[in-house]
């Protein structure tokens, strides 16, 4: 387990066997995959109306972890709608571990859009979610009124020096469970519950000391209960889509943020984003890495909080005339 993390308290075990989760529900997808999903309301006596809901999409072997400081503060003051990719945190595990393309992806959020009752919504994506939420823009740009884009690529996020080690390690793990099971999972599991593994994220500027301990035990526990299959062929659908050329026809606003010491979507990308989007903004945080929503909430909701008031005020406030590019030094 990483130095200095301790192991939570009923930490989930099975991938296939997800814990309940106070207020969360769960709604069948197009193939029968029970699809968890939360919309969380302000509590007060008359509801702003006209405030849209916000929808989180997450990064590829995440849960909600990275988000519960924003969407604490945030459901105050909106509808806020969080869900899980198939095979990650309050959903089950396809049947067919290879149904998990775009595709599948997107029929799952389709599914949890009627659910919750969030449409029109401002879609926010943390790394492979920002994919998501520009794959939404493309297939139904009636139901998204803005995209927050977080330290995510529009497609084939991982660089060339990445993709050969990371498919290798995680196809290696798949060939070893087919002949021994037992041994293939006890291995996964141990790697990602080592001191090793905060060591390797801190160094390709995956994280920093920043994010609470709890948040990156929370998530490398996650990780060490998913299924390798599943895992790995959603990476390669990530790794296999493209977004990009949706960016010059978006007709709504985009704000990109960023952390200059992000090494997995490295600034240049974010800010090429920001400039092919006609409504783009980019905001950057000096020394933010690629865990930005968990490492700096605050600063994110205030980013977000910005253009979600133009967003309210109207579709004419929501686009500004010119960039925003902004570098915040704390």
């Amino acid at each position: 387990m990483p130095a200095g993390l301790k192991q939570p308290v009923g930490a989930a075990e099975a991938p296939s066997a997800p814990a309940a989760r106070p207020g969360w529900s769960r709604v069948a997808s197009h193939d029968g995959t029970p699809i968890g999903w939360c919309r969380s309301d302000p509590v007060v006596l008359a509801p702003r109306s006209d405030r849209l809901p916000v929808v989180l999409c997450n990064g590829i072997a995440c849960s909600t972890s990275y988000w519960a400081t924003l969407t604490g503060r945030l459901s105050g003051e909106r509808p806020v709608v969080e869900w899980d990719y198939r095979g990650h945190g309050a959903s089950g595990t396809p049947d067919d571990l290879g149904a998990a393309t775009i595709d599948d992806v997107m029929a799952d959020l389709d599914t949890v859009l009627r659910a919750a009752d969030a449409a029109p919504a401002v879609l926010v994506g943390h790394s492979f979610g920002v994919q998501v939420t520009l794959e939404a823009a493309r297939r139904w740009p009636e139901r998204v009124a803005a995209i927050v884009a977080i330290a995510g690529s529009p497609g084939a996020p991982l660089p060339d020096r990445a993709t050969r080690p990371t498919f290798g390690a995680l196809a290696m793990v798949e060939r070893l469970r087919a002949y021994a099971p037992d041994r293939a999972e006890e291995a996964w599991r141990a790697w990602w519950r080592s001191p090793l593994v905060h060591l390797a994220a801190r160094a390709v500027g995956g994280t920093s000391a920043t994010v609470p301990g709890d948040v990156m035990l929370s998530y490398y526990d996650h990780v060490a209960t998913r299924d390798v299959g599943l895992l790995l062929a959603m990476m390669r659908a990530m790794q296999e889509h493209d977004a990009s050329d949706i960016l010059p026809t978006l007709d709504v606003p985009l704000l990109a943020l960023a952390g200059d010491a992000d090494r997995l979507t490295p600034l240049p990308v974010m800010t090429r984003l920001a400039l092919d989007a006609p409504h783009g903004e980019l905001a950057v945080h000096h020394g933010g890495t690629h865990t930005l929503p968990a490492e700096h909430p605050a600063w994110v909701l205030d980013q977000m909080r910005m253009l979600l008031a133009r967003v309210d005020a109207g579709a004419a406030a929501s686009r500004r005339p010119g960039r925003r590019l902004t570098t915040v030094m704390p």
